[in-house]
């Protein structure tokens, strides 16, 4: 196949991938039944294996980005695909141990976590380095389907929970995933060298897009100031947006008439529109990703950030309203497309401000700002619910979190400066 066109077959490749992997993000279909009979655990400890997991899921990126910048995305890929449906079938033991949560932050939460990381990572760096001339756009258009997951794995994995129980549902997930995503890593691959991508047709379009002047290296990275603001901007931003994440059907059904803890049994219908509420963010949160990349690509990687903050000060602050359920639904929609930015936008960031030749590594480090949000969104939302009995009154703590971020989005520099400052230290390691 001529490469040109080949390429958006590897496009198309990593997407179906990150549906699979983003299963992960369906999480509060499962939380919702743990909290009732038989298993009975509080909002906090349902929440556990979902932020262990994307904890996992950020130590794995590191590990996987160095191997994928040296040894290629096929194998990674692979070994990635492996674990998440072996942490999937694993969880079906929640039902036979008899500690639930404890087996599930084993399984789930590490084995599925770190699978995540090593197989999500190699889609990244291959759309980038076969688009050399959209990646914000490529890779938006990759993590997309990551963000897109829910729309089609929260309604099937509740039809399995009503159906089958929360156990097997682990085990058809993962023998379905194990089918899938090992064939589809294997596809995974480098362009040649020498390649490079066709004219575009609009040099106008060409000359927006920014083109990194310094190829640095992850250690002399980890010591730029812009490295260690933009990690602060992800956790912030995801933080916030965490909070919506792993929480999302409990929201909607709160906003319905069902708050944490309450005893009565959802009736069918009102399920279904908690469900949909979970699709419906699985949408926005995809629609954000390619949105936002191309505005990273078109008007800069700071002026995006600026919007993608102001956006998320906006959907906590209507979430705290939770006047109606429309209300609710309007907020959820809101933080899920901020919240997608964040996924194309930083590895646009990365790709800009340290090149492409280390994007693997260095995006690894950079994501764990990701699992650090996961880890505060958790930690800040269980005590308050627990105490509240409800949901909203942690949506003022995202309320101040973006806000910190809104202002440290101002200190993004111009790219040159930064490829200027990362040759410096390149020239002091």
């Amino acid at each position: 196949m001529d490469p040109a066109k080949a390429r958006w077959a590897y496009l198309l490749t990593s997407f179906v991938m990150n549906i699979m992997l983003g299963s992960a993000y369906s999480w509060s279909v499962f939380a919702v039944p743990l909290q009732k009979a038989p298993y009975g655990v509080s909002q906090l400890e349902a929440t556990l294996p979902f932020a262990l997991a994307l904890a996992t899921f950020a130590v794995g990126m590191v590990f996987a980005g160095r191997f994928v910048d040296r040894h290629g995305p096929r194998k990674m890929a692979m070994l990635g695909g492996a674990l998440v449906s072996l942490g999937y079938i694993l969880s079906y033991l929640m039902g036979v141990t008899g500690y639930p949560i404890p087996t599930l932050l084993l399984t789930y939460g590490v084995v599925m976590g770190v699978g995540i990381g090593f197989s999500y990572n190699p889609p990244i760096p291959t759309a980038t380095r076969w688009f050399p001339d959209r990646k914000g756009l490529a890779t938006g258009f990759v993590v997309m389907g990551y963000g897109l997951s829910p729309l089609f794995t929260a309604p099937l994995a509740d039809f399995l929970i009503l159906n089958y129980g929360i156990p097997n549902t682990f085990l058809i997930l993962g023998v379905v995933f194990l089918c899938i995503l090992v064939p589809l890593g294997s596809l995974l691959k480098f362009p040649p060298p020498d390649w490079k991508a066709p004219e575009p047709k609009k040099p106008a379009a060409a000359r927006r897009a920014w083109v990194p002047i310094a190829e640095v290296e992850t250690k002399p990275m980890l010591r730029t100031p812009l490295f260690w603001v933009a990690w602060l901007l992800y956790a912030l931003g995801t933080a916030a947006g965490f909070m919506v994440i792993g929480n999302a059907k409990g929201i909607a059904l709160e906003g319905l008439g069902f708050p944490p803890g309450d005893p009565r049994t959802v009736p069918t219908d009102l399920n279904l529109l908690a469900v949909a509420a979970v699709q419906m963010l699985a949408v926005f949160n995809s629609s954000g990703r390619p949105i936002f990349g191309r505005s990273a690509d078109s008007f800069g990687v700071r002026r995006t950030l600026i919007v993608m903050y102001v956006g998320m000060v906006a959907a906590m602050a209507v979430l705290t309203l939770a006047a109606t359920s429309e209300v609710v639904y309007f907020g959820i929609a809101l933080t899920g497309l901020v919240f997608g930015a964040f996924l194309a936008v930083m590895p646009a960031l990365a790709t800009y401000f340290f090149g492409q030749k280390n994007l693997g590594s260095n995006y690894g480090f950079l994501f764990t700002g990701y699992g650090t949000g996961a880890i505060i969104a958790t930690f800040a939302m269980g005590p308050i619910v627990a105490t509240y009995q409800s949901y909203v009154p942690a949506f003022y703590i995202g309320i101040v979190l973006s806000l910190v971020g809104l202002v440290l989005s101002l200190f993004v520099r111009s790219s040159r400066r930064a490829a200027a400052t990362a040759e410096a230290a390149v020239a002091k390691a």
